[in-house]
């Protein structure tokens, strides 16, 4: 039987244990369970059991790797002064649900949640430390029109350019009075945007935009391949209901193609396009596009 293990902390891609992790599957790096994330007296975060939720990644992983991380986290069998217990929970991906060993701090340890760290997730908790982040935007976010509308523009100045995430795909699954709005899902497929540097100020109205306080959309962190380079822990957006998809009304489609006409592919234009038309059928869209190629 496989034996799945949920990471939400140092043994996180690109974090100073994961390299434990380095003979595991990765599954999803988009799962979610209970628990809350708190602050501890060292760099690495503590996970409390409580019902809230807690993002992270999923591994499938052998006994070998198992015992290695019960060693690290301080567990043992029907041990009485763990560091942490490890239990058997519910863990949630795009592809279903799964029972998976999540390691809680032992509640006679519960001095070392100093501070409850916002947004469930360590990765965004620690990029939103930096002075500045990258961000990866796959929506109405790529077009510059909107920014300057709201008078934001000299925030996203600096354009880095096409990105794609890779194992990805873009679908509409926030519902709004007049239609979908984008949102990206793991599957077997890629997602192009544009590539920002922005100040943390640009972050803050970024939250707002996407309703990160409303629970519409939520923070997390992706690789993003730029022509040779990979651009590790990037900032984008994630739906936190997502819903069937629903065609967007015509202003957004609009919003998407004329952002995206600055720097995404042709095929992947050719693929808006698609979408817009043929799929989601959006009133106007048609001649729209053949107004602007003309």
């Amino acid at each position: 039987m496989p034996r799945y293990l949920f990471a939400y902390g140092t043994l996180r891609k690109h974090q100073p244990n994961h390299f434990h992790l380095k003979d595991a599957e990765l599954v999803s790096e988009q799962a979610r369970t209970t628990g809350r994330l708190y602050e501890g007296p060292s760099y690495y975060p503590v996970l409390m059991e409580e019902d809230t939720a807690v993002y992270g990644e999923l591994y499938k992983v052998d006994d070998e790797t198992l015992a290695k991380i019960d060693e690290l986290e301080g567990f043992q069998e029907r041990g009485l002064d763990n560091l942490y217990d490890r239990k058997m929970k519910e863990v949630e991906t795009d592809q279903g649900s799964y029972q998976a060993y999540v390691y809680y701090l032992s509640p006679n340890r519960k001095e070392m949640a100093e501070t409850s760290i916002q947004y469930g997730d360590w990765k965004v908790h620690e990029l939103l430390k930096k002075d500045e982040v990258t961000y990866f935007a796959f929506g109405s976010c790529m077009d510059a029109e909107r920014f300057k509308l709201a008078g934001v523009d000299h925030y996203f100045h600096q354009k880095l350019g096409r990105g794609v995430l890779e194992g990805y795909r873009l679908l509409f699954s926030h519902h709004v009075h007049d239609g979908g709005r984008a949102d990206i899902m793991e599957a077997d497929n890629h997602v192009e945007g544009v590539l920002y540097r922005t100040p943390l100020d640009a972050v803050e109205y970024l939250f707002k935009r996407e309703g990160v306080e409303a629970g519409h959309y939520r923070p997390t962190v992706v690789d993003i391949k730029q022509e040779d380079k990979q651009l590790k822990d990037v900032l984008t957006f994630y739906v936190l209901d997502k819903k069937p998809d629903l065609p967007p009304p015509f202003h957004y489609a609009k919003e998407i193609h004329r952002g995206a006409a600055y720097c995404l592919s042709d095929d992947y234009m050719n693929h808006l396009e698609t979408l817009f038309v043929e799929k989601f059928q959006v009133d106007g869209f048609s001649d729209y596009v053949k107004k602007s190629t003309s």
